[in-house]
């Protein structure tokens, strides 16, 4: 399967308003729209949909770019073959994704994915409210994602057996592996763990410099808002970052400098431990 890149995620969160400030002060683009907002960081209508629910908050859709409507119908296939079910999304569905063809199926660990292609542009410009320089996207997609499933093994399976990812590198928690995997140049747009219930357990951007990086940690803790891990380095995808915890529960990575994969030379290897320095818990006072 012909998957290019993370596209876009839903997510449903209770709190509105907290999430619609905690999204501008990433530095991200807010568009309204019906029953929330969507996120902007580049040229495309959005990367992130933000829904309000009475429900429990999460991710509710992860959508998998293809590069043409061909490719589409070479995933309905393979799927079918593997096992899966599938629905094919009404031109409703299409234009709230804004995309010109989709397919939605579920992954082992309960998460609801769309497979889509051809997105639709608008031809607006992104500006920062915060003045950011801009987020690293194009041809490597939204960011990444790490999904805790209740169904590890299976769920590496399916993305890499079905959908075509490729491992990146492995971290060895306890028992179980986190599987990190990639399907383009950057190190990981997927990671999985190990989890007794599957849920999101993070969101990543990839900004443009170092600066921006600071400058995002600065506004959030003259916010108030609370940071899960400070500054640091990571070992596999050399990200510098940090991460805040949303007004969900989950946390977004906000880094720059990832390290980009050529599949032509790399190796599979396992890390030790996730970070060269920082990534530390903030001490209380």
């Amino acid at each position: 399967m012909d998957i290019r890149g993370l596209g876009y995620i839903g997510v449903n969160v209770n709190d509105i308003g907290a999430w619609r400030s905690y999204a501008e002060l990433l530095g991200t683009m807010v568009v309204p729209s019906e029953g929330g907002f969507k996120i902007r960081i580049d040229d495309r209508p959005f990367r992130v949909a933000v829904r309000q629910t009475d429900a429990m908050d999460g991710l509710v859709f992860a959508g998998w770019e293809l590069p043409n409507a061909a490719a589409l119908d070479q995933a309905v296939e393979e799927l079918t073959a593997a096992g899966f079910n599938y629905r094919t999304a009404g031109a409703d569905e299409c234009a709230e994704r804004h995309v010109r063809g989709m397919i939605r199926t579920t992954d082992p660990g309960a998460f609801e994915l769309e497979l889509f292609h051809g997105p639709v542009l608008d031809h607006e410009a992104f500006v920062s409210p915060t003045g950011l320089s801009g987020f690293v996207t194009g041809d490597m997609g939204l960011g990444h994602i790490v999904l805790k499933s209740s169904n590890l093994a299976d769920s590496v399976n399916f993305y890499t057996k079905v959908l075509g990812f490729r491992v990146s590198d492995y971290w060895r928690v306890g028992d179980d592996d986190v599987v990190f995997a990639h399907c383009n140049a950057r190190h990981h747009s997927l990671a999985l763990i190990g989890a007794a219930e599957s849920a999101l357990h993070h969101i990543m951007f990839e900004a443009r410099s170092l600066d921006d990086v600071g400058s995002t940690l600065d506004r959030l803790q003259t916010a108030d808002r609370p940071i899960s891990l400070g500054l640091g380095k990571h070992t596999n995808d050399q990200m510098v970052s940090f991460y805040s915890r949303t007004p969900s529960g989950f946390d977004v990575e906000f880094g720059c400098g990832g390290l980009q994969i050529d599949d032509t030379t790399w190796t599979v290897t396992e890390i030790t431990k996730p970070s060269f320095w920082g990534h530390r818990p903030p001490t209380s006072a």
